[in-house]
C-alpha cells in the first residue's frame, strides 16, 4: 500500500514539474517572444528584405539587394554604405511601438491627418521575398516632443506612437546610405602603389613582407610609412558629391583630368586588379576634388588623405639603413681618418676582447652599445651621391654568423657627415649627434692599461 502511495506521489510530481516547464518555462517565453513580436513596428526578417523605400517629401529613396550587395537605385544610381543598410534594417526591426492612439476601426483619413498623417514627413516600404510589401508612415511629433506618430498602412491602419529618438534613427537621407568609401579595396592584398602628376611619380611594391621603392629610385621603403598611406585611403570618406555624371570638360573644371592632377593606382590580389583615384584641385576651403575611376560622381575628400597621397620620396624611404642581428656579430673593427684604432672579438660566453692591440681589457658594455646605436640609427635625409670633396672619417666593419661582413663607411664633407654601406647603392645623410656617438676610440672601448708592477728591490 504504500508503494503504491509513493508511487502516485510521484506521478503527480511528475505532472507539476511538466505543467510548470511547458506552461510556466516553454509557455511564458513562447508569451514573452509574442508580446514583442505585438511591440514592432514591422514583422519582417531582414534576411528576407529585397527593396527598402523611403519617401521624404518630394524626395524617394529606394535601396535594391543584389545577389551579395545593396545599391542605391534612386534618386542616383551608386553603391550602398553594405553596413549602413543592414544597420536601418536592425534599427527598423528593433524600433517599438509605445502605445495605440486610434485602432484600425477609427483611422479615418481625418483621423490621420490630425497626427500629420496626410502628408507624412516618412515613408518606409519594404520589399520581401514572394512579391509582399510592408509599410508606415510617420507623422509629426506629440506635444512634448518625446514621441512620433506613426501609422501602419495597409490593411491595419492603426495610428499609434514611438519614440522621436526611434524616428531620427530611421530618418535618413540618400547620402547617409550611399557608399561613402573614397576607395574601395582590401588593403592586406595591395601589392603595388603608383602615384603619377604633379606630385611626382612614384612605384611601391610589396615584396616577402617588406615594401620597397622601385621609382624614382631603387630602394627599401618605410613599412609604416607606406603602410600609414594604405590606411589613411583605406578608412577615409567622402565628405561631399559634387557631380553625378559630369562629362570629360566639367573634369577638367575640377583638375581630375590633365596635368595639374594627380592619380594613384593600387594593384590588387593575384590578379593585380586595379583601383584608380584621382586627385584634382582644392576647392579652397580645405579639401579636393576626387574620383575613383570605377564610379562617376566627383566628390570631395579631406586634404589630411591628400597630404598623405602627396609624400616625397624621401619620406617614403626606409630610414634605418643598418638591419643586422647583433647577437651574431663576432667581430668588430673601426677604423678613424683611414687607420686603424681597434679591433674586437666576441668569444662563445659573449664577452668582447680587444684582438688589436691586446693586452687591454675590453668594456663589453661600449661595444654592445655601439651595435645598439647602429642597428636603431636613422638617417636625417639622402644625397643623389657622394660629394665630390668628401673625405671618410670613420670605417666600421662588423662580421659574424649568418650576417656575413657589413662595411659602414661615414665620409664628411662641408660638416655633412653622409653614410654608405657596402651592397647598397645609397647615400644617406645622418646628423652630426649620431656621428658623434659611433666615433669611439680606442680608449672609449677599453679600459686604463694597467701599470707595470715595480721591480723588485735587491739591495
Amino acid at each position: 500500500m504504500k508503494i503504491k502511495t509513493n508511487a502516485i506521489i510521484g506521478l503527480i510530481f511528475v505532472g507539476l514539474l511538466g505543467f510548470v516547464y511547458f506552461h510556466e518555462i516553454k509557455g511564458g517565453e513562447e508569451r514573452r517572444k509574442e508580446a514583442e513580436k505585438s511591440r514592432q513596428l514591422l514583422d519582417f526578417k531582414e534576411t528576407e528584405v529585397e527593396r527598402i523605400e523611403l519617401v521624404r517629401g518630394d524626395t524617394t529613396i529606394v535601396l535594391a539587394k543584389g545577389p551579395d550587395r545593396w545599391k542605391i537605385n534612386a534618386p542616383v544610381a551608386d553603391g550602398a554604405d553594405q553596413e549602413a543598410a543592414e544597420r536601418y534594417l536592425r534599427n527598423l526591426a528593433e524600433s517599438e511601438r509605445e502605445k495605440t492612439v486610434v485602432d484600425s476601426a477609427a483611422a479615418t483619413p481625418e483621423q490621420a491627418a490630425k497626427y500629420g498623417l496626410a502628408e507624412p514627413r516618412l515613408k518606409i516600404v519594404l520589399g520581401i521575398e514572394g512579391g509582399t510589401e510592408q509599410a508606415l508612415a510617420f507623422g509629426a511629433d506629440s506635444p512634448t516632443d518625446r514621441f512620433t506618430y506613426v501609422q501602419k498602412l495597409g490593411a491595419n491602419p492603426e495610428i499609434f506612437v514611438v519614440r522621436a529618438w526611434r524616428f531620427d534613427n530611421l530618418d535618413k537621407g540618400v547620402f547617409d546610405l550611399r557608399d561613402r568609401r573614397v576607395l574601395a579595396f582590401g588593403k592586406d592584398d595591395v601589392v603595388e602603389v603608383r602615384r603619377s602628376g604633379a606630385a611626382g611619380a612614384v612605384v611601391l611594391a610589396r615584396a616577402d613582407g617588406n615594401w620597397r621603392l622601385r621609382e624614382p629610385v631603387a630602394a627599401l621603403a618605410d613599412k609604416d610609412a607606406v603602410e600609414g598611406l594604405l590606411d589613411k585611403l583605406d578608412t577615409a570618406e567622402i565628405e561631399s558629391f559634387v557631380a553625378e555624371d559630369p562629362d570629360a570638360e566639367a573634369l577638367k573644371g575640377y583638375g581630375i583630368e590633365g596635368a595639374s592632377g594627380m592619380e594613384v593606382a593600387l594593384l590588387v590580389g593575384g590578379d593585380r586588379a586595379e583601383k584608380r583615384l584621382a586627385i584634382g584641385w582644392d576647392n579652397g576651403q580645405g579639401r579636393y576634388y576626387a574620383r575613383d575611376a570605377s564610379r562617376p560622381q566627383v566628390f570631395l575628400v579631406d586634404s589630411t588623405l591628400v597630404q598623405e597621397l602627396v609624400r616625397g620620396v624621401d619620406d617614403l624611404r626606409d630610414k634605418q639603413p643598418l638591419r643586422f642581428d647583433r647577437d651574431a656579430v663576432a667581430r668588430i673593427a673601426l677604423a678613424r681618418g683611414g687607420v686603424a684604432e681597434f679591433a674586437a672579438e666576441k668569444d662563445t660566453a659573449g664577452v668582447w676582447g680587444l684582438s688589436e692591440p691586446t693586452g687591454r681589457e675590453t668594456k663589453s658594455w661600449k661595444l654592445n652599445g655601439l651595435l645598439g646605436d647602429l642597428g636603431q640609427l636613422e638617417v636625417e635625409g639622402f644625397a643623389e651621391a657622394l660629394p665630390a670633396a668628401a673625405t671618410e672619417v670613420l670605417r666600421i666593419e662588423l662580421s659574424g654568423g649568418d650576417q656575413g661582413h657589413q662595411d659602414i663607411r661615414i665620409s664628411r664633407a662641408a660638416e655633412v657627415f653622409y653614410l654608405q654601406v657596402e651592397n647598397d647603392g645609397a647615400v644617406y645623410i645622418i646628423g652630426a649627434d649620431a656621428f658623434a656617438g659611433l666615433d669611439l676610440s680606442l680608449d672609449d672601448v677599453a679600459q686604463a692599461a694597467k701599470e707595470p708592477a715595480p721591480a723588485a728591490d735587491g739591495g
